[in-house]
């Protein structure tokens, strides 16, 4: 089963989803803060070790130099009473070797032809053999030594220009012992203020490296040293020492980062940069574009060299990383614990209500009384329970209550189907009612809007006269058509005997108002057509004033009489109108004209008017036909509409020629 659908039927599995997620992010969060700010704090112990390193190498570097100046100074400071003799000039720098271990070797190189004995070059010189340490006197210059020192030697050329102390550039000494030296040197003057000999002392850089190795921050650190003249003095790989140019590295590599670094140091800069092409220092190819490491560096001002320490981040950052795959084994083993453990609990937790669950659906099947869960604790749970339970007992409660309801609803909607059956079997139903008769045609239609209304229609004939009413009683449903049952049986049993309208009227208004407590009423139009003369006599108690339909169409004058059981005592007026012979009194009630559609409007007089005159027109004036037409304008005009009044119609045509 797909995922999206076990979460949507286990509630235990999204908690448990959604507690491990929250759980996992609040945990990442914390770990990688931790993580990062533990890189910051390696970082920046890092920076301080190496600084600390740095500078340590530097002071060593410069305190060691330092003393091979003072001691060279100092001899030069009293080589005015020695140096000027030969013999004396050995004893001086014996001494002065003999007082500085640091130094590998003392040399004075006379100007030309100053001793004549030895000819145009002599370069006595002291050296200390580099295992045993004994002192060996040589003397150096000349052609046969390959040593003209007075047109090659830097230090003669430059301590003789600058007149001061010459530290020269680092070499690989091709006299003895082929170690890489450097040397320092001070011209000597004699009486008249002129050189007459440069006192030189030469320093193995084997110290050098020995002080920076031992000096670097950590034991994967890499120790470099740059020359003014860009050789490597000091160098991981000893072969690169006095042999690699950094300069013709870079132009090999073309390495901007690369080439901005040397800048820095060899102009003695000073700082931390953290560089990925390492090309500079090496010739691997897989150096460039590798990892990125930090480099340190500055400068050994005496002797214009650069320090280098390159440490590489990975090695940095191999504690952090570390701990980070430790972080992320542990988090994964406490998220799985987390899961599981959670997962039963939540399972646990949630079990009753999946027996709810099962009841409710039993409930929902009828059974009102399915056994629900017990549950001992007092939480959330344990009030859905209970409420399952208050459930059912209202459940049980309303269905007995239903049901008496719908019994006493189905004995009422029987009762008022027999009521409405009784009401329409009260009005006339057999059209046309006189068949035999040519001279008038009746045709009439009610459609109550409740099961029961209160329209009423009605008409006989007695003695030559139609006898006909139509009343509306005020009011809806049973109350209503109670009234109109009263009306039309008083409307039947009176015009018997009473022939004047407004005298049945006046009956019917007596006896409706009398013990009328409700205070209804009952709009009501009634008239007698006598058919041989075609007078019509008539009564209005406020209803709405018929139409007369023939060779036009208008509306039958009325006088504004109260409806019927208002006020006892009133007295109507009668009015009379003789018709023409092929006219049709259409008589209706409010039910019609204000019939409204879904926007309330009503359908109003004027369609009534319009569907008249269309009639007319049509030359189709038979009561069914304009009844049935003024039905279907209505109905098409109401649409879906629901109506809340009795639609009722009665069309009478009189044919008498």
């Amino acid at each position: 089963m797909r995922l999206p659908k076990l979460l949507d039927r286990s509630v235990a599995l999204r908690t448990t989803i959604l507690v491990l997620g929250i759980v996992t992010v609040i945990m990442l969060v914390a770990g990688l803060w931790q993580i990062n700010y533990m890189r910051e704090i390696v970082t920046e112990e890092t920076h301080r070790q190496a600084s600390r390193s740095m500078e340590s190498a530097i002071k060593v570097l410069d305190n060691r130099v330092s003393n091979v100046e003072t001691a060279v100074n100092t001899a030069a400071s009293y080589a005015y009473m020695m140096a000027p003799h030969e013999v004396l000039g050995i004893t001086l720098l014996q001494r002065l070797i003999e007082a500085n271990e640091d130094i590998a070797a003392v040399t004075l190189m006379y100007k030309a032809d100053y001793f004549p004995n030895h000819g145009r070059y002599y370069a006595p010189t002291i050296s200390r053999d580099p295992i045993t340490g004994a002192l060996e006197e040589d003397e150096i210059g000349g052609p046969e030594n390959d040593f003209c020192y007075l047109e090659t030697d830097s230090n003669w050329v430059y301590s003789n220009k600058l007149d001061a102390g010459y530290w020269c550039l680092p070499y690989i000494d091709s006299m003895s012992t082929k170690r890489a030296m450097v040397s320092y040197s001070v011209p000597l003057h004699d009486e008249k203020g002129e050189t007459y000999a440069i006192l030189c002392a030469d320093v193995d850089l084997r110290w050098v490296q020995q002080i920076v190795e031992s000096a670097k921050p950590y034991d994967y650190s890499e120790v470099f040293i740059l020359g003014r003249d860009s050789q490597f003095v000091c160098h991981p790989d000893i072969q690169w020492i006095q042999t690699h140019n950094a300069i013709t590295q870079l132009e090999k590599r073309k390495s901007e980062e690369a080439s901005i670094l040397a800048n820095k140091m060899l102009r003695g800069g000073k700082g931390v940069d953290t560089v990925s092409d390492l090309s500079l220092f090496t010739s691997s190819a897989t150096q460039k574009n590798s990892e990125a490491s930090l480099v340190f560096y500055a400068p050994v001002s005496r002797v214009q060299w650069s320090v280098c320490f390159t440490i590489p981040e990975s090695k940095i950052m191999e504690q952090p990383n570390r701990l980070q795959h430790s972080m992320l084994f542990l988090l994964i083993i406490l998220l799985l614990v987390i899961g599981i453990v959670l997962r039963r609990v939540i399972h646990l937790q949630l079990f009753p209500l999946k027996t709810l669950a099962h009841s409710a659906s039993e409930v929902a099947k009828g059974d009102f009384h399915a056994e629900l869960p017990a549950i001992k604790t007092q939480d959330e749970i344990r009030e859905l329970r209970d409420s399952f339970e208050n459930m059912q007992i209202s459940l049980t409660q309303y269905i007995d209550q239903l049901q008496m309801t719908t019994a006493s609803k189905a004995a009422i909607e029987n009762e008022l189907k027999v009521a409405h059956d009784i009401q329409m079997s009260m009005l006339p139903k057999t059209f046309p009612p006189y068949p035999e008769r040519d001279d008038v045609d009746i045709y009439g239609k009610l459609t109550p809007a409740k099961d029961v209304g209160g329209d009423l229609f009605d008409f006989n004939i007695r003695d030559e006269k139609l006898f006909f009413c139509i009343g509306d009683v005020s009011g809806k449903g049973v109350p209503a058509s109670l009234v109109m049952a009263v009306t039309r049986s008083l409307f039947r049993n009176i015009s018997l005997h009473v022939s004047e309208p407004n005298v049945i009227v006046e009956a019917l208004n007596e006896s409706i108002a009398k013990g009328n407590e409700q205070n209804m009423f009952v709009t009501l139009f009634l008239g007698v057509l006598d058919l041989h003369t075609g007078v019509l006599q008539y009564c209005n108690a406020g209803h709405n004033s018929p139409l007369l339909i023939g060779r036009d169409v208008r509306t039958l004058d009325c006088d504004p009489n109260l409806p019927v059981g208002a006020f006892d005592g009133w007295a109507f007026t009668l009015q009379e109108i003789q018709l023409e012979p092929q006219t049709t009194i259409f008589l209706y009630t409010d039910g019609l004209n204000e019939a409204e559609d879904s926007a309330q409007a009503q359908f109003g007089e004027e369609r009534m008017l319009r569907v008249a005159e269309k009639q007319i027109v049509d030359g189709a004036l038979e009561p069914v036909a304009i009844v049935s037409q003024m039905e279907e304008a209505v109905h098409r005009f109401v649409g879906d509409a629901e109506q809340s009044d009795d639609l009722t119609m009665l069309a009478i045509q009189y044919r008498h020629s």
